[in-house]
């Protein structure tokens, strides 16, 4: 069976396809979920085997699941004044209870951790104390920016980069305690980010040109 997600306006789409004995495609189940509280971003915890996801939203925090979307529940992450841009699940940073680490991006821009599976969280914001932070700004809003995409790296425990809309690509080589500034050369407005196992110490980026 096929589980797809999909975040659209004001609900959570969970997309299920299954085949007979004899590899027919018995078409798509649609179960909507989430309603009214308009769905940003889907992280899968590779150690939980797809069952458990999570859902961020702009305006009720992040929500969980650990039957593959059937049901979900309130996490206790607590953010005020902000509301969920991204949400990341490291894939080889392993915390209690063999959940992995998951990373949450707010606007205001702030990231939080948590590596029991959403029990309890730490706060990362010293990247906010960056020489460039002064810059950023997210167009339609200017008086603000958010986490655009977080990315922990495949390769490397406690690599984490980090995609500021609009302004930055920086990054930690220790989980988030410090953080590198964006070099000059590198993107402005980065949208999607990628570390591969089979290159090492190489970043993929995807980004929108600002002029």
């Amino acid at each position: 069976m096929t589980i797809l997600f999909a975040a659209m306006e004001n609900s959570l789409l969970v997309l299920e396809s299954s085949s007979n004995g004899d590899n027919v495609d018995n078409g798509w189940k649609v179960n909507e979920q989430l309603k009214g509280l308009h769905p940003i971003a889907i992280a899968i915890d590779p150690q939980k085997n797809s069952n458990r996801v999570y859902c961020g939203t702009w305006n009720d925090g992040l929500w969980k699941t650990d039957n593959s979307g059937q049901t979900w529940e309130k996490t206790l992450l607590t953010i005020s004044n902000a509301n969920i841009t991204s949400v990341s699940v490291s894939p080889i940073e392993k915390g209690e209870d063999r959940f992995n680490t998951v990373f949450v991006g707010t606007e205001p821009s702030i990231i939080f951790s948590s590596s029991d599976g959403g029990q309890t969280w730490e706060k990362i914001d010293g990247f906010n104390k960056l020489d460039s932070s002064s810059t950023w700004a997210f167009p339609p809003r200017p008086w603000t920016n958010h986490v655009r995409w977080i990315e922990p790296d495949v390769n490397e425990k406690d690599y984490l980069f980090v995609a500021i809309e609009a302004g930055a690509l920086i990054k930690s080589f220790d989980g988030g305690k410090t953080w590198k500034d964006r070099v000059k050369s590198g993107p402005y407005d980065t949208h999607t980010l990628v570390s591969q196992k089979s290159t090492s110490k190489t970043l993929f980026s995807s980004w929108r040109w600002l002029f």
